[in-house]
């Protein structure tokens, strides 16, 4: 194990992360971490729940044009039941260099370790026609996490209004906000949703969005440029959800949603 020259202070590589207060609960307050690589979401999910460690874990609603559904094999399993999740220099470590590189492999590793509950991925990818079916997942303590993918939005609104969470991690990449990519299909060609459309779909008075921030328990951003077309284009999608929910910008000092009082 690297010797950390702070160990109190230790997050994965290139993360800003920002604690604010609850969106609608005066009472709480929630962390929002933006990063590149989308797997390293699994650092702060696993700090968020050992901090409500005597809850269950809060279901998932992820937003991303892939899926990031993938198993994890066996030799990965090994890896997750012998990792020290009160460790934050180990678990660090384990999502920059253990987790798959290409980023599709942290929500069912975090599945599995039961750091998060249930399953909900609004997203643009299917390998295969069946890839959209409801999937379980059987997690190390024998608890069972369904896994649900959406083609829409009012889809993925329609199940969660009808569900009985209780808390919610918030996870959006954003090169959900293509709706043609390039770079996964080998074109290089993008197209985007235009900036009216996704700022009706973030908007907090959207039913989806009021239900997420009413149970919220953690926001995660992931950048990902190259799946975006390019580092100008995700910053400007980082940008508009700065614009959307935060006074003054994200990471400004004095931050806070736009409908709360200023610090």
């Amino acid at each position: 194990m690297i010797e950390f020259r702070n160990p109190y202070h230790i997050e994965p590589p290139g993360v800003s992360r920002q604690i604010l207060s609850h969106p609608t609960n005066e009472t709480e307050a929630i962390e929002l971490a933006v990063f590149q690589e989308h797997r390293y979401a699994f650092f702060y999910w696993n700090k968020w729940m050992r901090k409500n460690e005597n809850t269950n874990p809060p279901c998932l609603v992820s937003l991303d044009w892939h899926q990031d559904l993938c198993y994890p094999c066996e030799t990965e399993k090994e890896w997750l039941d012998k990792l020290d999740l009160t460790s934050d220099a180990e678990v660090s470590l384990f999502s920059w260099a253990k987790l798959a590189g290409n980023n599709d492999g942290h929500i069912l590793c975090a599945a599995y370790l039961n750091l998060i509950g249930d399953i909900y991925v609004h997203c643009r990818q299917a390998s295969f026609p069946d890839a959209w079916k409801d999937e379980e997942l059987i997690d190390k303590y024998g608890n069972k996490h369904t896994i649900k993918k959406f083609k829409t939005f009012d889809t993925l609104q329609d199940d969660l209004l009808n569900s009985s969470e209780t808390s919610v991690f918030f996870d959006i990449d954003l090169d959900f906000f293509s709706i043609k990519n390039g770079l996964s299909d080998g074109s290089f060609e993008f197209t985007y949703l235009q900036e009216q459309e996704i700022r009706t779909m973030l908007d907090k008075d959207n039913p989806l969005i009021h239900w997420i921030f009413e149970r919220l328990k953690g926001f995660t951003i992931a950048t990902e440029p190259e799946h975006c077309g390019g580092l100008l284009r995700s910053n400007k999608f980082l940008d508009l959800i700065s614009k959307i929910y935060f006074s003054p910008e994200l990471f400004a000092p004095k931050c806070n949603w736009k409908w709360k009082p200023k610090y």
